[in-house]
């Protein structure tokens, strides 16, 4: 097994991946959590578990209008949030004030208000409102901010307020700033309404994003995250700098089902940074590498971090064409960093991990089955049902892998619901998703009962099925936990995307950046790119890109962008603006973990990202990398953008079969910028020039003169 500093065999620590990923709150955003006992505690826990069983409810039992499923969706997070991070500073209290408690209270009055007036509201909200509608939206407002301040820190919080003191002071600002201002009634209710608050940020978040956190969850409690992460070190943890390898692929199962960077960091950086320092890596390379990989696991289909969930209900454009269209961006990401793992080992003379240290591979792939709500969920997204439909079955059959693991079983039994699940959709096409999802856990639970009879474990079934329930009741609230920033960030980005849509800033800025466009593109594309990336400084990327995806991409798309290409280029820089200075928070928490000056960490995670920098650009001008067109020209597009990427990491680490002198890195740079540009002939030249330096570097002038 891969040992951590101490010695102690990862496997050990991968047994702790949930509790690592807990503390991650000290690192992300300066949350700051109380230490509740008693009746709180009870209460807090309670909570938890309702508001995950809600959701499924809600999204496949109870329907509920829309309107006050988000207004619960995000109060009772309110509530919660209210109770377990501290109002200031660490607290050390063991108990929430009095103040805390009323401004829980606050969120449920405000909920319960808009469920008893809805059919009202929606008539006259921000047109015909009442004293207590302007009340109970100015209450609202600023819970939804405070709950954002308390566990997302205080960057979106001010964003949010700065946009609603523009709202009122808009007629007396000049130029591209100016509105025809509202009345404060008109205002608030429309910001407190489905068009701000509760609006496509929040329905992404109550739909889709709770629901696939709760998937996560379920995932992370039956410990199929340490199988990625044993996996990962059991395929690559002999190969040169292995364990920094393992660290890529293992980070992006942490990464994709996160919408925070910070998070990922410390789930998985808590044993891979010291195993990376253990084989040679320095400081902050483990910091940077740990970083950018965990970092670019939100670029990873099929769930990216919530992302896709949020583009798709922005755009319209089917979720299941977002996932697909990530799939490129993506490999060349993670190909650009494992490059700059590979090129660093072979500079530093870093070895891999010994054989006795590993887990062992063979025996790890009879676990494979362990998989099996990732094979449900993917079942039924690629077969076109509903992203709900995917995510609750997925959820469903991981209670089967609970119960697998209970009775501590062969996970190969776990291959019948799978098999009934695929044969099912092959031979009887067309059937309810909910008829697919029966068969595969009734099949599940007849194979696992089976499976007892046939193998007899020692464990009494009334103890397996009380450790089960609690281990669903422990997934439930740790899904409850974890959905919380998400919850008060996108409900915060509803705000500033209110306002963005009452005063009609965002046409105004797509006209300004038209203008720009008009001199030129590549200019405009540039400032784009930077709007993006500053809004995503010190913010969750759910919130960055929500915010950004109201008023740089339609600037974008008013430019004659494509939608999916305009988002997925604001996305991206959204993504890595968590790793880019001066802001770079993932960055950040990878240095702190490593024990490495932030600076430097940062900076390092930049060049192993820097694909993420580059290939945004390909979206605008050869969509082929979305896997838009016909497949030749997406071979080539994607073939010559990986070649361009390899280049580009030659480059910026100075090495290739030895160290590379000032010329030679700038001829691979501009070999790596003619591949990119995408044409035929700039390919050709890019080619012959990459061909003729690799070939110097195999033979060398002075070795052909011999």
């Amino acid at each position: 097994m891969p040992r951590n500093h101490e010695g102690q065999p990862a496997e050990e620590l991968t047994d702790n991946v949930q509790e690592i990923a807990n503390d991650a709150e000290k690192y992300d955003f300066g949350a700051k959590i109380r230490p509740l006992t008693g009746w709180q505690f009870a209460m807090v826990s309670a909570l938890g578990v309702l508001y995950s069983a809600f959701h499924l409810a809600v999204l496949n039992i109870l329907p509920l209008d829309e309107w006050v499923f988000r207004a619960i969706h995000v109060n009772m997070a309110a509530v919660i949030a209210f109770t377990v991070y501290s109002t200031f500073g660490r607290s050390e209290r063991s108990r929430a004030p009095w103040w805390d408690l009323a401004l829980g209270a606050m969120a449920i009055v405000c909920t319960a208000y808009i469920w008893w007036q809805l059919d009202g509201l929606i008539v006259r909200t921000g047109v015909m409102m009442t004293t207590w509608d302007v009340i109970i939206a100015t209450v609202g407002i600023f819970i939804v901010i405070e709950f954002a301040r308390r566990s997302a820190g205080l960057a979106l919080p001010i964003l949010a307020m700065v946009f609603l003191l523009y709202g009122i002071i808009g007629p007396w600002l000049p130029g591209v700033l100016f509105h025809r201002g509202f009345g404060f009634g008109e205002f608030t209710t429309f910001v407190y309404s489905m068009e701000g608050v509760f609006g496509i940020t929040t329905a992404a978040a109550a739909q889709y994003i709770v629901l696939f956190v709760t998937f996560a969850a379920f995932l992370q409690v039956s410990k199929v995250g340490d199988l990625f992460m044993n996996l990962a070190f059991a395929a690559m943890g002999r190969a040169r700098g292995g364990p920094a390898k393992a660290a890529v692929a293992g980070s992006i199962f942490f990464g994709m089902i996160s919408g925070s960077g910070v998070a990922n960091v410390v789930a998985s950086g808590t044993f891979t940074i010291p195993v990376m320092r253990r084989v040679g890596y320095p400081r902050s390379s483990a910091g940077a590498i740990e970083a950018a990989a965990s970092t670019g696991g939100q670029l990873a289909p099929p769930i990216m971090g919530a992302g896709a969930f949020i583009m798709a209900e922005i755009t319209g454009i089917p979720y299941t064409h977002i996932a697909l269209a990530a799939i490129p961006p993506c490999l060349l990401y993670y190909l650009a960093v494992y490059i700059h793992v590979d090129l660093e080992a072979i500079k530093k003379n870093i070895h891999g991990l010994p054989r006795s240290e590993l887990p062992k591979f063979r025996p790890m792939l009879r676990e494979i089955f362990l998989l099996l709500p990732l094979g449900t969920l993917l079942a039924f997204l690629i077969t076109g049902y509903s992203i709900i439909a995917a995510g609750s079955w997925g959820v469903a059959t991981a209670v089967l892998v609970l119960l697998r693991n209970q009775l501590a079983l062969d996970s190969r039994w776990l291959a019948t619901p799978l098999v009934v699940l695929i044969l099912a959709i092959v031979l009887l096409p067309g059937l309810p998703a909910n008829t697919y999802g029966v068969l595969t856990i009734v099949s599940g639970f007849l194979a696992l009962t089976v499976g007892y009879l046939y193998e007899r474990p020692k464990t009494a079934l009334f103890e397996v099925f009380g450790n089960v329930a609690r281990d669903i009741l422990k997934a439930l609230e740790q899904a409850s936990r974890q959905s919380l920033q998400l919850a008060a960030v996108c409900a915060c980005a509803g705000i500033i995307v209110g306002v963005i849509g009452l005063t009609g800033l965002g046409g105004r800025f797509s006209a300004l950046l038209l203008s720009v466009a008009g001199q030129s593109e590549i200019i405009a594309l540039i400032c784009a790119m930077l709007v993006a990336l500053i809004l995503g400084m010190g913010m969750p990327t759910t919130a960055a890109y929500a915010i950004a995806a109201s008023v740089v991409a339609p600037s974008l798309q008013r430019m004659g962008i494509e939608p999916l290409s305009a988002h997925f280029f604001v996305f991206y820089y959204a993504v890595i603006s968590t790793i880019t200075p001066p802001i770079a928070l993932s960055a950040f928490a990878g240095a702190a973990l490593a024990g490495a000056n932030p600076w430097k960490t940062s900076f390092k995670s930049v060049r192993y990202g820097i694909a993420a920098f580059i290939v945004p650009f390909l979206f605008v001008y050869h969509d082929e990398i979305l896997m838009q067109g016909e497949w030749y020209s997406i071979i080539q597009v994607v073939t010559t953008a990986a070649i361009a990427v390899w280049m580009i990491a030659i480059a910026s680490e100075g090495w290739f079969r030895g160290a590379l002198n000032p010329l030679m890195r700038v001829l691979f740079t501009v070999a790596a910028v003619c591949l990119f540009a995408g044409g035929i002939y700039t390919d050709l030249i890019g080619l012959a020039l990459g061909a003729c330096l690799i070939k110097s570097r195999y033979f060398p002038a002075g070795r052909l003169a011999q």
